[in-house]
């Protein structure tokens, strides 16, 4: 039988290599893709070592940049025209309010927008996938907090405040999204979920985008192996087999606020989203 393909973004360091190293023991073939590409390719080459054969591609990225996308997925289509699992685990987690090129908030810009158009492009590949594919996108248990979504808030804040803040807003809004998407490619038999891997020892709870009062206890998080496994078994733990649209979140499913539950947001939103996503 012909190997199965992971595509997983932000493949190198943190939650994304160890999510990598698990994958790879499952016997799949990676598609390492981050945006320094450079450490896409040496990070790919250690795997390799572990277990050969396992990597089938390294590419580079910036998600904050559309036409960069559109680069991206045509080479990945080219060369994989299936692809049985997109794991989204890129993200951004920053110190001070930034946009993209697009002028999109930098968070809602990678964070939402760019998984969203990952899964769009490469819907072909994902249909392609003899079995059925698996959309895995890494969300975060803290976005439950916000319990509802300003669309131009979303864009342009007008106040900015670490981790809850832009960031949160844009974790839910890639909740929405998974939901709305959930129902719509179920007829291509593409589940897509999002996933919470808790408080890891990461490049970005370390970061300054954290509170100072959360980096005090990093020292006391777990390893980012815990959290990658949370993301791996949201792709493949038989206890999701078949279920879509869904945010799993302490092993448990979680339920959206009031506010971003009812289809009729969830597919209005997506819409908007595509419609943002696709600005040149």
């Amino acid at each position: 039988m012909p190997t199965k393909i992971a595509v997983v973004t932000g493949a190198y360091g943190g939650l994304g290599s160890e999510l990598c190293k698990q994958i790879a023991a499952e016997g799949v073939g990676l598609v390492l893709v981050d945006r320094d590409a450079e450490k896409s390719k040496s990070f790919g080459a250690e795997l390799d070592r572990l277990h050969p054969g396992s990597v089938k591609g390294t590419f580079g990225v910036d998600l904050a940049n559309h036409a960069d996308i559109r680069r991206l997925t045509g080479q990945l289509i080219e060369k994989f025209p299936a692809i049985d699992y997109l794991f989204n685990n890129a993200g951004v987690l920053t110190e001070t309010l930034q946009f993209s090129k697009n002028q999109n908030e930098l968070h809602f810009e990678v964070n939402t927008l760019g998984p969203l158009q990952l899964i769009d492009q490469l819907r072909s590949a994902l249909k392609g996938a003899p079995g059925g594919a698996i959309v895995v996108n890494t969300s975060a248990g803290v976005a439950l907090g916000a319990k509802q979504l300003d669309w131009e808030e979303l864009i342009k804040p007008h106040t900015f405040k670490k981790l809850y803040g832009p960031y949160v807003n844009s974790k839910e809004a890639l909740n929405v999204i998974t939901a709305a998407l959930g129902r719509e490619l179920a007829s291509d038999r593409i589940d897509v979920r999002a996933a919470d891997p808790g408080p890891n020892k990461t490049r970005l709870t370390k970061g300054k985008g954290t509170p100072l009062w959360m980096r005090l206890f990093y020292g006391l998080l777990p390893g980012p192996e815990k959290g990658a496994r949370k993301i791996f078994d949201a792709g493949f733990g038989p206890q999701w087999r078949g279920k879509t649209g869904i945010f799993v979140s302490g092993g448990k499913i979680a339920t959206l606020p009031p506010a971003l539950s009812s289809d009729a947001f969830q597919s209005d939103f997506l819409r908007k989203c595509r419609e943002r996503a696709a600005q040149a």
